[in-house]
């Protein structure tokens, strides 16, 4: 009995083009709308958490004792009204984007302000004339009120619009001898500046939509013609089975071959896409099993992978904008050659490539310039070295040239015998966005940005990156920059000197793997490491037991690393040394964070991430602070 026919699925090239069209568009434009409501739910909470800061730092240096004395509007321009508004217009001015500092209380149910530095100056701009003192707060506002009422600290939950700008307010309690919130001290802060930062998030996502939108339109005609070209292959292979059995093999091959085109074709095109969309879609719809652990894999994977194409990014973004700066100290020629040495080394050793290091011995030991960019320099030549050298060497030499007095000049220069470039090469080296995988072998991802990063970092320096290159021959990047010469201290010439002293040092941390990697940090360095998971388990600890030292991270439960400082220092906690070393290590990067925690006793900051070579100055170099500070005590806690 004959076969009954079956039924043929039809192909519909322009109607599946056009949906694969559509899906990755509103996919990507999804995706983008996301990343643009999270960066702004980051940019306000950065802000929310900067003006909280700012607002305690000003807090502190109200008197709140002096401040309860304040009850009358007669008592504008006494020398109590002038003496607590001096320290507040001093800040105030110092501020950035600050439009109002006041102080206000809670009383009958209502808010009263108290100070107002407008009093004494005003923001360009600010033509509202200042509060008189007990003025009562007309606006009624339960959450602000609350807060004023029970002294908790405050924060607009969102931007409030007034007069053609956005605010944001906080508030943070004043508190007198006693410790008892008797006033509260507010700041308002113009959101001009994160408007202007996300307008240009806005049109970098726009654009970004336009490039999916055509990359979309391309993907379907590009779908649209393999689907085209697979009727097509699947029309011939029906008509060659009806007319011929002997035709069956060819046939069957010709399906061979379109599935493999096909299967070629698809791997081409989702593989710069798996990223975007196939996972991101696959981790929102399976559960935590083996493949799934395969997927994050990749993720984390193609996540740092963006971390660098994102700091690439973000340096060639302050380039064009002209904000690319340098940040001078001094540091060791032979510590930075040791450090690039130890990371391109290995790599060009893996490949069967020579790599060495030469530094003249007339250069001094030790110089004052931006270190970090400078290893980002040469970390990029390097990296290129590696990355076009398959034999012979690599060669990184450091050598001295005639300088002004008191300064040193250093001629850097990366050469390998890799594959070289031509002319026409050479003429697009600088180039933003350019690669040369189209005419070589492909030796790596990028953005295309390194080499105009580093060009850019070098004209900073005030220098420039000369290139030499033949092709099959090898290629030598060279530049040369003037640094003043600069003493280092013996912690920052001999390494390891701290591991003489065995420290006992509480962690103050409650990031559980923070407090591991620092941990290990200061076992490497010698020390023994005690944990406290907030600001009070440290003030405990510090009472319990005696210590030489504290990291102390600022953002911790039931009580943060400031205010535990303040506790410390004021001798109030308890603790067996109240001149204990405070050292602070945070994620708290933004301008004023340093200030604050050297304004809450602290003696040192560090921003994270941190090195074992910051640790490791950092506690040398407090060490050597407090030693000159205190010279009438016979022994430093450190110096054991």
């Amino acid at each position: 009995m004959p076969e009954a026919p079956k039924t043929r699925r039809r192909i519909h090239p322009l109607r599946d083009a056009i949906i694969a069209g559509v899906c990755t568009f509103v996919t990507a434009a999804i995706g983008l709308l996301i990343v643009y409501v999270r960066a702004r739910e980051a940019q306000l909470t950065a802000v929310q958490s900067e003006m909280l800061q700012m607002a305690r730092s000003m807090a502190a240096e109200v008197d709140g004792d002096l401040h309860e004395t304040l009850t009358s509007p007669a008592q504008t321009g006494s020398p109590t009204h002038e003496k607590l508004l001096e320290p507040l217009v001093r800040m105030h001015r110092a501020a950035k984007d600050v439009w109002f500092v006041y102080t206000g209380i809670y009383k009958d149910g209502r808010v009263y302000w108290v100070l107002d530095t407008a009093t004494h100056y005003r923001v360009p701009g600010n033509t509202a004339p200042p509060d008189p003192i007990m003025k009562l707060y007309e606006a009624r506002d339960a959450d602000y009120e609350r807060a004023f009422r029970d002294g908790l600290e405050f924060t607009d939950p969102d931007p409030r619009e007034d007069g053609g700008h956005h605010y944001l307010s906080a508030a943070v309690p004043v508190r007198n001898h006693a410790g008892r919130a008797v006033a509260m001290l507010g700041i308002d802060m113009q959101l001009d500046g994160l408007d202007d930062r996300m307008a240009i998030i806005r049109n970098a996502l726009f654009v970004a939509l336009v490039v999916v939108l055509f990359l979309s339109i391309g993907a379907g005609a590009v779908a649209h013609q393999l689907r085209l070209l697979a009727a097509a292959l699947v029309y011939k292979l029906r008509k060659a089975r009806a007319e011929a059995e002997h035709n069956a093999a060819a046939a069957q091959s010709a399906s061979r071959a379109k599935a493999q085109f096909l299967a070629m074709m698809s791997h081409e095109i989702r593989t710069p896409m798996n990223g975007i969309l196939g996972v991101a879609d696959l981790l929102r719809t399976m559960s935590p099993n083996a493949e799934q652990k395969r997927l994050l894999d990749i993720l984390a994977s193609s996540g740092q992978s963006l971390l660098r194409i994102i700091n690439d990014i973000l340096d060639f973004s302050k380039m064009e904008a002209d904000r690319l700066e340098l940040h001078a100290k001094p540091f060791e020629l032979r510590a930075l050659a040791d450090e690039l040495e130890h990371l391109l080394a290995w790599p060009a050793r893996a490949k069967g490539v020579a790599f060495s290091i030469e530094v003249d011995a007339r250069l001094p030991a030790g110089v004052e310039g931006d270190r970090q960019r400078l290893s980002q320099v040469l970390l990029n030549l390097g990296t290129n070295a590696v990355k076009f050298t398959d034999r012979g060497s690599i060669r990184l030499a450091l050598r001295a040239a005639p300088a002004n007095e008191g300064c040193a000049r250093v001629e850097f220069s990366v050469s390998d015998t890799g594959i070289g470039m031509d002319t026409e090469q050479l003429s697009r080296l600088f180039t933003p966005f350019t690669q040369f995988a189209a005419t070589q072998s492909h030796r790596g991802g990028g953005t295309g940005l390194g080499l105009v990063i580093a060009r850019k970092l070098v004209n900073l320096m005030g220098g420039d990156i000369a290139v030499f290159s033949e092709p099959g021959k090898g290629s030598t990047f060279s530049f040369s920059v003037e640094l003043p010469v600069a003493s280092l201290a013996s912690s920052t010439t001999t390494k390891g000197v701290l591991k003489l002293d065995s420290l006992a040092v509480l962690v103050a941390e409650d990031n559980a793997v923070n407090q591991t990697v620092v941990a290990a940090m200061l076992k490497s360095l010698g020390h023994r490491a005690t944990i406290a998971k907030s600001g009070r388990e440290a003030l405990d600890a510090l009472a319990r037991e005696p210590f030489d030292l504290v990291l102390m991270d600022c953002n911790m439960p039931e009580l943060d690393g400031l205010e535990a400082t303040r506790r410390l220092r004021s001798g109030a906690s308890g603790a067996r040394d109240p001149r204990i070393p405070v050292i602070a290590l945070t994620a708290n990067a933004m301008d004023g964070d340093k200030d604050a925690c050297l304004a809450a006793g602290m003696d040192d900051f560090v921003a994270k991430p941190v090195t074992i070579a910051t640790l490791r100055d950092v506690i040398e170099r407090t060490r050597i602070r407090r030693e000159a500070a205190t010279s009438e005590r016979s022994r430093f806690p450190l110096a054991r």
